[in-house]
């Protein structure tokens, strides 16, 4: 049953993803072509980095991951002549309940999701205290990242307006213009974006896919790959009506998912491992 709720997770946050994708695209780049087909090439990048495997899955992280930075520190310093500290204030003037809904939907974006990296690593990592240093600080890193971003947009467009939009850090990309010369350059967040989609939305799926052959005592995964890629592209064209459906499920469906599976299950767990410890601990005694 645990499986089942891990695959499922797994499969419903790459739905999400790849259709945030298309839509984003849709509505910001090439409005007049249709979500489906944005979908399918997406889907088709991404069915074939599983297919490879995690490790090349890994060696692209490694090249593409300097880009990425290097990309991050161009937004942050074009940006910074257009934040007006004012926009943030006043502080903590919201109320507790909508406060701690809202960190909540962003520790579970930013950190409990990467529990789905867990199902890869027992079966990949032979080396696991190096590993989990890694990966700690890789987490650290992509959350100090995403507070950036977030922290950027408050300031440049307001709370109403960066609340209001879609795709905040997008639109407050396309404010930069230093000296009537370098304008436009939202194409560098697009990148950034991409970069980091795909392998968000490729672990997930790989995860996915892994899963269910795990559970179904499939020898060679690789050949869930096309149909459960079908099922992806099928649910992130049909299954979500509109953007607003979309950001409801996520903020609700996905979240509830990522808080069982990242936090209460681990909590559930390490508090199982200590109650056995003094048991075993009383019966020697």
């Amino acid at each position: 049953m645990g499986s089942l709720f891990f695959i499922l997770f797994s499969l419903l946050a790459s739905t999400s993803l790849l259709y945030t994708m298309g839509k984003f695209l849709t509505t910001q780049v090439i409005s007049e072509t249709p979500i489906s087909a944005i979908n399918i090439l997406f889907a088709l990048v991404m069915i074939m980095g599983v297919r490879l495997g995690i490790e090349p899955i890994a060696r692209a992280g490694e090249l593409l991951l300097p880009w990425l930075f290097f990309l991050l520190i161009i937004l942050v310093v074009f940006i910074a002549p257009l934040i007006k500290l004012e926009n943030v204030q006043p502080i903590l003037e919201t109320d507790p309940k909508s406060l701690v809904h809202t960190v909540l939907n962003f520790i579970s974006a930013s950190s409990l999701a990467a529990i789905v990296l867990l199902m890869v690593f027992p079966a990949y990592v032979k080396r696991l205290q190096k590993a989990s240093k890694v990966f700690l600080i890789g987490h650290l890193i992509g959350g100090f990242v995403i507070s950036i971003i977030t922290f950027l947009s408050i300031p440049v467009l307001g709370a109403d307006q960066s609340a209001g939009q879609m795709f905040p850090s997008y639109e407050f990309a396309t404010k930069i213009n230093v000296g009537n010369f370098i304008q436009r350059i939202e194409a560098v967040l697009a990148v950034m974006w991409f970069i980091s989609l795909f392998f968000k939305v490729t672990l997930y799926f790989y995860a996915t896919v892994l899963g269910t052959a795990q559970l179904l005592k499939l020898e060679d995964y690789r050949t869930l790959t096309l149909p459960l890629g079908m099922i992806v592209i099928s649910l992130s064209t049909f299954a979500f009506p509109n953007v607003i459906y979309q950001q409801k499920f996520d903020s609700e469906t996905i979240t509830s998912y990522e808080v069982i599976l990242g936090l209460l299950l681990p909590l559930l767990m390490i508090a199982v491992s200590v109650y056995r410890k003094k048991v075993q601990v009383g019966k020697k005694s």
